[in-house]
């Protein structure tokens, strides 16, 4: 295995190229024609949900490839996007001509800033007509991105996904910069260590398992070979049972800068973790390669618990500050997310815990990869709570069980689709019990004051009705002066329960208001 070693740090790495951007602004139709595939074609929405590695061979002739890690653009996939951005040694800002520098942009350019990566504007969608190219470089250079015909030194193609014009220029550009800047350092692999890789991506499948996405940082992953891991703070060691492309063709290694699916882990593999291929199976070895990851996690925990500590003392302020305050009391929404890999996962995660409506709490109270389940149903039936598939489906009799037992079951293909849903569900949550309808109004003809102390406003109904019981507001000017509850209305001295329009009665209020001739009354029901 040593020797095999040897072998493998001599392998050329490909260069990684991370291509970010706004939503819909053609990353993966650039891809597409760089491919020659249709993969934009086949996504939910024609956005990409999911992170993906190809490795292409641009020209036929030539031995040089490029490994490109294409990310989605939805502002819910923003550590997605921070992950591919990390590892790649050159960084494609996707700009749509017809759109501009958006949210996601400025968040793709904060990426570049805070990593070594060497930036590539390439403004897209040069083929429809209205293009203001000349204002979107003055926005990015507003952004801290000069491009090189502004006065910068950052490199910019021009080129349309749709047609395929500046395809090519943009790959001389790509082999262009490499030959310039070089590949990003990497530190030395330690002693056993054969190779390391990044993990993009974790999805479990009905046909194959768990199925994680990895890019190949340093030397070689072959199949069979052991690779070490961390999940849940223990440390595993497996062999790689299988390795195939992301157009799904099985392969016996990836070498240095490549990527695609490692099949047949016993575990999904965490989101940015790194994992390792090993000459043996020596936990000594794996235990070293994470003693400095531990050692950082006890001392946050440490910090952590004297925080804790201190909270439970309490400055004698605190104690008297939390007698004077009422606890406001809020609704709990609860949900249970079920999602098809765990970087969508972890994406609705990120963004239902940033809706933040006033009163209302949402409560993630289970989450997973996989289908919907049985288990699912009867987790959410005990805490009341609505289960929420993103990319999966339900075993089967779940919807029936739900059904019967008025669990609420919502499945979507489309990240922003579940976000707005959840939002609207939220804010339905904030109207009061009880709100108020207006029923009549009428005007103010005399004032009468009865032998017992009574107030007697006479009036003649102007629209809808006036109805014993109900609610009224004295309006004079367009300012409510006074307000109450209906106690009797006649029409000359019989009591009614309720006049009509151009109808005239007599109202007493069940409170004393200062009424005016000309004033007018709004009659309300109360609407549960």
């Amino acid at each position: 295995m040593a020797k095999k070693s040897e072998n493998k740090t001599e392998c050329k790495r490909v260069p990684i190229v991370a291509i970010l951007g706004h939503v819909d602004h053609g990353k993966t139709t650039i891809l597409d024609r760089i491919r020659e595939a249709n993969v934009q074609a086949c996504e939910a929405g024609g956005i990409t949900q999911k992170i993906s590695v190809f490795t292409v061979t641009p020209d036929c002739e030539a031995e040089d490839k490029i490994t490109f890690i294409d990310t989605p653009g939805h502002e819910a996939f923003d550590l997605m996007r921070l992950r591919g951005g990390s590892i790649a040694d050159i960084t494609l800002l996707i700009v749509a001509a017809n759109d501009g520098v958006q949210p996601q942009t400025r968040e793709s350019i904060e990426i570049i800033k805070n990593s070594t990566t060497k930036p590539i504007v390439v403004i897209n969608k040069i083929d429809l007509p209205g293009n203001n190219l000349e204002k979107i470089k003055r926005e990015l250079a507003n952004e801290g991105i000069q491009v090189e015909d502004m006065g910068g030194d950052i490199p910019y193609v021009e080129v349309s996904g749709k047609t395929g014009k500046g395809i090519d220029e943009l790959l001389d550009l790509i082999n262009l910069v490499i030959e310039v800047e070089g590949l990003q350092k990497r530190e030395d692999l330690p002693k056993g260590v054969m190779a390391r890789a990044i993990v993009l991506e974790s999805v479990k499948e009905k046909s194959r398992g768990n199925v994680s996405t990895v890019v190949v940082t340093q030397g070689c992953v072959s199949k069979g070979e052991y690779i070490g891991y961390k999940r849940n703070g223990e440390l595993k060691i497996e062999r790689v049972k299988a390795l195939v492309s992301e157009e799904g063709e099985n392969i016996e290694s990836f070498n240095p800068g490549c990527g695609g699916k490692i099949i047949g882990i016993s575990e999904l593999l965490d989101l940015g973790s790194d994992v390792y291929i090993l000459e043996s199976k020596d936990k000594e070895v794996l235990k070293e390669l994470y003693k400095e990851e531990v050692k950082e996690k006890d001392e946050e925990e440490e910090k952590e618990e004297v925080v804790e500590v201190k909270e439970e003392g309490g400055a004698p302020a605190d104690f008297f500050e939390d007698e004077e305050e009422e606890e406001e009391e809020i609704q709990e929404f609860p949900v249970i997310i079920k999602s098809s890999s765990e970087g969508s996962l972890e994406a609705l995660r990120n963004s239902l815990k940033k809706m933040c409506i006033e009163g209302v709490e949402l409560r993630i109270i289970d989450s997973g990869v996989g289908d919907i389940s049985m288990k699912d149903v009867e987790r959410a039936q005990i805490a009341n709570a609505v289960i929420l598939g993103f990319e999966v489906g339900a075993e089967k009799g779940v919807k029936d069980i739900a059904s019967k037992n008025n669990v609420l079951v919502k499945t979507y293909d489309i990240i922003y689709k579940l976000t707005e849903e959840i939002s609207d569900a939220l804010n339905l949550l904030t109207i009061p019990d009880e709100t108020e309808e207006e029923i009549g109004n009428a005007l103010v003809k005399a004032i009468f004051t009865l032998s017992d102390g009574s107030t007697v406003l006479g009036n003649r109904v102007q629209e809808g009705k006036l109805k014993r019981d109900c609610k009224v507001y004295i309006v004079r000017d367009d300012e409510i002066v006074g307000e109450g509850k209906i106690k009797s209305l006649k029409i000359n001295k019989n009591d009614v329960n309720e006049v009509t329009k151009g109808m005239d009665s007599g109202v007493i209020l069940d409170s004393k208001v200062d009424a005016q001739e000309g004033d007018e009354i709004y009659c309300y029901k109360v609407v549960r």
